[in-house]
């Protein structure tokens, strides 16, 4: 096999400026302008949305055939993180997501769900994941982390999420964590605007950075990095990080010492877009230390920025022996993780295994937390259970798609309501629920200390003077707001249907709830 060293020498610097970018195509199959993108960036990778999957024989189609296309072996990613992040879920073992493995406090099953994932994203050609998110979740009002998080506590986050890593690259899979250097402490979204961490260094040190420090001992083939302002570390608080050398250079190369590739976030997103600009930035981010930059949509966009990078070069704004050690790295980790002379149409296609299912259902039943009473299992009586539509609460959540709401799992004689969850006023469904005949409402809730309507909607039912019993399928932050007005407050910390399923258990006795909060969630 050819060595990394030699790939480099006979590259053009227009295919070394290709290696640098990872970018998205449009949809599940090629047009001709995809096609002329490619061969004209020859990127160093693609990335997978939603937008690009139907199932899995397709995904490996794709797969190869951007492969075909490449005259250098493709990094083809996607962000698998599980629970409420997921870009595949036809064909392949849904996992209940981080927040829930953190409740199982359990090593050995974020192992199992990272290897698990990596196995069967390998199958469908996919040798990357964008996954696990090693923030540590320590902000109730986080809108894009929360659940994407194992929790509030800094060595479970490391210890869960070194795991999950580790069993990811045991399934030859690149694992990437994110977002460095820790999303956790926001209360605004990055894809929006751009947040600002004012902690000290040595909060930081021992809160945010603790995870990534344990993933880099242990081997983490990738991190990537955060549209964060850090003035601990970079003083101007309007550079986020992604565009620090201080951070990206100055931290986490020199200062903790990873040798791994550097990835952006996506470069389209608002924190960059509307300050220094997707093709500026990208520039930006490569004299600062980023190896990838990733463009994840606009097909013009991720032309001029491949030209801004040429130019860069030329003009030596970007060094030769920046680009070769950039390009290197890149070349090194393809090599390292087989990608490089890879026979890609060799690889099996298989279904789920059952055991890998099993695995799933059986994190989903640890996870389950019952906050507030339990002595009132099993469930007995004239129920009516009310859903809350599941809806996406940020843009990194593309597929929500259900397979059932809780209500798809009570008896036929149950009362059954499906609520929009984004619903500004409930009071004409209070007055018809009011009118039922039941002596339980279950209530399936979702972020409602985020949504005050929901809240609202949980208080008003219980001066109806019937039991309430809460499942909430999102953060338990929700259980400080609704605690005074529900009599059992079920986490399960995912909407998926394992999840689902575990908690219908646990309300009819065939189950107990072992799962241990991962976060605080009553000040």
């Amino acid at each position: 096999m050819t060595s990394p060293e030699s790939l480099l020498d006979g590259m053009s610097l227009k295919q070394k400026i290709g290696q640098l970018i990872t970018l998205g195509i449009p949809s599940p199959r090629f047009s001709q302008e995809d096609i002329n993108l490619i061969k004209t960036i020859e990127p160093g990778g693609v990335i997978y949305f939603s937008r690009n999957i139907k199932k899995p024989a397709q995904i490996r189609e794709l797969s190869q055939a951007l492969q075909n296309l490449s005259s250098t072996p493709l990094f083809i990613c996607t962000d698998q993180e599980g629970g409420s992040v997921l870009r595949i879920i036809d064909g392949v073992t849904v996992f209940p997501g981080n927040m829930a493995l953190g409740a199982t406090k359990s090593t050995a099953m974020s192992y199992q769900a990272g290897k698990i994932t990596g196995e069967e994203l390998y199958r469908l050609g996919i040798n990357m994941n964008l996954a696990p998110c090693l923030d540590v979740n320590n902000n109730p009002k986080n809108p894009v982390i929360g659940l994407r998080s194992f929790g509030e506590d800094p060595k479970l986050v490391a210890d869960l999420g070194s795991a999950f890593a580790l069993g990811l690259q045991d399934a030859n899979v690149i694992s990437t964590g994110k977002h460095f250097p820790g999303h956790g402490d926001t209360e605004i979204d990055s894809h929006h605007l751009l947040p600002v961490v004012g902690h000290d260094k040595n909060h930081l040190d021992e809160v945010e950075l603790l995870p990534f420090k344990d993933a880099i001992q242990k081997g983490i083939g990738a991190i990537m990095t955060a549209h964060i302002a850090f003035p601990a570390i970079e003083e101007n608080t309007k550079i986020p990080a992604t565009l620090s050398k201080k951070v990206l250079t100055g931290l986490l190369r020199d200062e903790l010492g990873f040798k791994g590739l550097i990835m952006t976030d996506c470069m389209e997103m608002k924190a960059i877009k509307d300050s220094f600009g997707t093709i500026e930035g990208a520039v930006l981010a490569i004299e600062a230390g980023a190896d990838m930059i990733l463009v994840s949509h606009t097909p013009s966009l991720q032309l001029q920025v491949f030209n801004a990078l040429l130019e860069a070069v030329n003009l030596n704004r970007i060094s030769e022996k920046t680009l070769h050690k950039a390009v290197l790295r890149i070349l090194k980790t393809k090599s390292d993780f087989g990608i490089i002379g890879q026979d890609w149409a060799k690889s099996r296609l298989e279904k789920p295994l059952k055991a890998n299912t099993d695995t799933a259902t059986f994190i989903a039943k640890s996870a389950l937390t019952v906050l507030k009473g339990k002595d009132l299992l099993p469930i007995n009586g004239k129920i009516a259970v009310i859903d809350f539509e599941t809806k996406a609460k940020t843009i990194a959540e593309e597929v929500i798609k259900n397979e059932v709401y809780l209500g798809d799992l009570a008896p036929k004689e149950a009362v059954k309501i499906r609520l929009a969850s984004n619903g500004e006023d409930y009071s004409e469904e209070l007055v018809a629920i009011k009118a039922l005949d039941a002596d339980i409402f279950v209530v399936q809730t979702m972020d409602a200390h985020l949504n005050r309507n929901q809240m609202e909607f949980v208080k008003e039912l219980k001066c109806f003077g019937k039991l309430i019993f809460a499942v909430g399928l999102r953060a338990p932050y929700e259980y400080s707001v609704l605690k005074d007005y529900v009599d059992l407050y079920l986490a399960t910390y995912s909407y998926r249907k394992s999840s689902l399923e575990a908690a219908w258990d646990v309300l009819t006795g065939k189950a107990r709830a072992p799962g241990i909060l991962p976060v605080t969630v009553i000040g």
